[in-house]
């Protein structure tokens, strides 16, 4: 199976927003105003048509953020332990700054293995992340 391209963008984005969400919900109750995330806010609240306040907005909006967090997890737990789909993972989604082919030379891995391994565990998230079924 291969991710249409608009999938794989949408798992990958939710990957990279992965640590920011961790923090965003181990800030929850300590105040201030909620905080927005990319793209996501704009799209799924702000041009609604049935409005509502800003409030409940944030808690719809917290409660996906979890469940996505969840899934993340689970998926990521489901991984073998010091396996290189976990290396690869971490080190180009959940970490910033790391290019594909610094990975590679880290794992030391060809780009055909990387490609492979790295579409491959990008369909778990996927599904578990409903982007696909």
């Amino acid at each position: 199976m291969r991710l249409d391209k608009e999938v794989k963008r949408k798992t990958i984005a939710d990957l990279k927003k992965y640590p920011d969400w961790i923090v965003r919900i181990e800030c929850q109750g300590l105040g201030g105003e909620p905080v927005t995330l990319g793209g996501y806010w704009e799209e799924n609240f702000i041009n609604r048509e049935s409005r509502h306040s800003i409030i409940e907005d944030s808690i719809v909006y917290d409660e996906e953020v979890k469940r996505k967090i969840f899934a993340i997890e689970r998926v990521f737990e489901r991984l073998k332990k010091n396996s290189i789909r976990k290396d690869i993972i971490r080190l180009r989604y959940l970490l910033p700054d790391n290019t594909a082919k610094e990975i590679q030379d880290e794992l030391k891995i060809s780009e055909v293995t990387y490609r492979r391994l790295n579409d491959s565990t990008l369909i778990s998230f996927a599904r578990a992340l409903g982007h696909i079924i």
